[in-house]
């Protein structure tokens, strides 16, 4: 599937990875992919994102501010009583924005904050190599979805357009928490992106 998407469908599936790095996530999420399209504001799915006035960081302040990484991890915490939300709320007002999502700033020890990363990260990697970030299951399903929009519109190719309708139409709840807290619904992103579109063959 992957030679089917466009140079910038690639840049955003690998700058996926890259926003899931930069919030320390252990999973890339839908919500990655859009943060990575946004990124692109020179391809149509970038461009569409870009008129609602979402930008990259806008859209990684969103995931932080929603808690919507890692559901299965939120899902295993809520069924023994304990909610995520409440707790980043918490650590937030005495710690700041983002406190929950950022390596510890001291620097005791000899790694410092590389070290507090490393730390962090629930997997290893070798030394010196960027640990891999696995796609979560509903990241899969919106890719495997972006096709389904490509071959729906009879379009031979994926580009960040097909992305974008892909993480749309698979409507999972981090990823319409994100578009709410950035002031759109999916429904309005929708509705731009295809105003703007070929009519479908």
């Amino acid at each position: 599937m992957f030679e089917r998407f466009t140079k910038e469908a690639r840049f955003a599936v690998i700058g996926a990875q890259e926003e899931a790095r930069l919030l320390r996530h252990s999973r890339i999420g839908a919500e990655h992919l859009l943060a990575a399209v946004a990124g692109r504001p020179q391809s149509l799915g970038g461009a569409a994102l870009f008129r609602l006035g979402i930008t990259p960081e806008a859209c990684r302040e969103a995931i932080r501010s929603t808690g919507s990484l890692d559901e299965d991890d939120a899902e295993a915490l809520r069924s023994l009583g304990i909610d995520l939300s409440a707790v980043r709320a918490r650590a937030e007002r005495a710690f700041g924005p983002g406190a929950l999502d950022r390596g510890a700033s001291g620097t005791s020890g000899a790694g410092g904050a590389d070290e507090t990363a490393s730390r962090w990260w629930p997997f290893r990697s070798p030394k010196g190599s960027r640990p891999h970030v696995p796609f979560a299951a509903e990241a899969k399903r919106a890719l495997e979805q972006s096709l389904r929009e490509a071959l729906a519109r009879k379009e031979n190719w994926i580009g960040t357009e097909h992305i974008v309708l892909g993480v749309l139409t698979l409507d999972h709840p981090s990823t319409v928490k994100v578009l709410r807290a950035l002031g759109t619904a999916p429904e309005a992103l929708r509705a731009d992106l295809l105003a703007h579109l070929r009519p479908a063959a």
